[in-house]
């Protein structure tokens, strides 16, 4: 008898250290680890229209103007925006003018040629397809317009922004010291709150507000282990040199690698490979030579031209956080001009109601990237606000580092749209 009552706690024993066993196993196996490379997924394809690959080489031009306008008044200093969202902003905008102020916005936006009409549906086309066509990346964007509480908005312009920018329209109460947080709120809540109290104040003579939201977010088809992240040099310009958290993915992974006109094109693809985050760089990490390379027609050639190679990459984690407080004089300098001046020609197409002459005050921008082992998370908004006058190659892999300061955006390979972009001078500095 003794001796079963031994065995019998022998064996609950047993039992009891097999039950810790598995629930440690199970903990463990529960437990985040590192995140396993994903692959390539197939993505959502279709034929885009004519309108559609009008409209994709158009931003890419805008986008590319505007960077090139921009790099002249920050030579030294991390920059980072979303072309892409400071163009649906502009392009909601213009829908509220006609004739030759119309025509300065299809012209600064790049999109000669094209009937207000058309250039309203290749926008809602090209931004559907940009939302479908990788379901692993999380992609948002929305627009919103508010206007003067007691203005009527004309049908047509409401009509316009509904259907094309599935933009709500609203009225509110500008007067109301709490009318700022309702956009400010509204712009936390499109980007996932990486960007919050943006807008400032309201002044007394605003009468509208056009808002554009931009949220990304993108895992590397490739993942870096984080145990490989080690503190390596970057290469200041200048040759001055820091220490940074530099990734590496040990092995080679599948990327296009371009090279041409005195730099070098890489694309580094999340998920499907149909975005990526592009870089440029070249041997001395001055962006005052590099920046000039960068035109539609190199970025076309680098792009057609890239091979896919097995690369062994290493690059920085960064962040960057940007605000434009203005950007009046950098459209301007593109060729934008009237619309930022008290004008009658100006929004004739916007109220019904009588107004003094209407201009643009301010167009606010911020945005803000991430780049960590596991993907990018990038967001961006741009307020228009409008004011009346008075109120009233070899084989095997290659070892790439990136070490010195490089531009960068990320894109959508079938339309080639760029939805941000920037350079990176310093990723000490956000």
């Amino acid at each position: 008898m003794k001796t079963t009552l031994e065995n019998i706690s022998t064996s609950q024993s047993i039992s009891s250290k097999l039950g810790v066993l598995l629930l440690i196993i199970f903990v463990v196996a529960c437990l985040p680890g590192e995140p396993p490379l994903s692959g390539r997924v197939e993505p959502n394809l279709r034929v885009l229209s004519t309108s559609e690959e009008k409209l994709s080489e158009s931003s890419t031009q805008f986008a590319i103007n505007l960077f090139q306008q921009l790099a002249k008044s920050s030579l030294s200093e991390n920059q980072f925006f979303s072309p892409y969202s400071i163009h649906q902003a502009l392009a909601m905008t213009m829908n509220g003018n006609e004739g030759e102020v119309l025509q300065e916005f299809l012209e600064v936006l790049q999109m000669q040629g094209m009937s207000l009409e058309d250039a309203n549906q290749a926008v809602k086309d090209l931004t559907n397809f940009l939302l479908e066509v990788d379901e692993k990346v999380k992609l948002n964007i929305a627009n919103g317009i508010w206007y003067k509480e007691g203005y009527q908005v004309k049908p047509p312009f409401k009509a316009a922004a509904n259907r094309y920018f599935n933009a709500e329209v609203a009225p509110l109460d500008m007067f109301n010291p709490n009318s700022v947080n309702v956009i400010n709120n509204w712009i936390a809540q499109q980007t996932n709150n990486l960007i919050r109290e943006m807008l400032d104040q309201i002044p007394s003579n605003a009468v509208m507000y056009l808002v554009n939201a931009i949220y990304f977010k993108g895992d590397w088809t490739y993942n870096f282990p984080k145990a490989n992240t080690k503190k390596e040099k970057f290469r200041l310009r200048g040759d001055q040199e820091i220490m940074v958290d530099m990734m590496d993915l040990k092995d080679a992974s599948d990327m296009k690698l371009g090279f041409g006109h005195g730099a070098t094109y890489l694309e580094i693809p999340y998920s499907s490979g149909q975005y990526s985050m592009g870089v440029l760089f070249n041997e001395s990490g001055d962006l005052s030579q590099l920046a000039p390379l960068l035109t539609l027609n190199n970025l076309r050639e680098w792009r057609n031209n890239a091979q896919e190679r097995g690369i062994i990459l290493k690059m920085p984690k960064f962040k960057i956080s940007y605000k434009m407080e203005n950007m009046k004089n950098d459209l301007m300098a593109m060729g934008l001009v009237r619309p930022f001046s008290f004008h009658p020609d100006n929004f004739t197409a916007l109220f019904s109601n009588p107004t003094d002459d209407l201009k643009i005050s301010r167009v606010i921008h911020q945005a803000f990237i991430e780049v960590d082992e596991k993907g990018t998370e990038a967001v961006a908004a741009t307020i228009v606000e409008v004011t009346e006058r008075f109120s009233a190659g070899p084989s095997g892999p290659l070892r790439i580092t990136l070490d010195r300061p490089f531009i960068f955006f990320i894109q959508e390979k079938h339309s080639g749209a760029i939805l941000f972009m920037g350079k990176l001078e310093n990723p000490l500095e956000g």
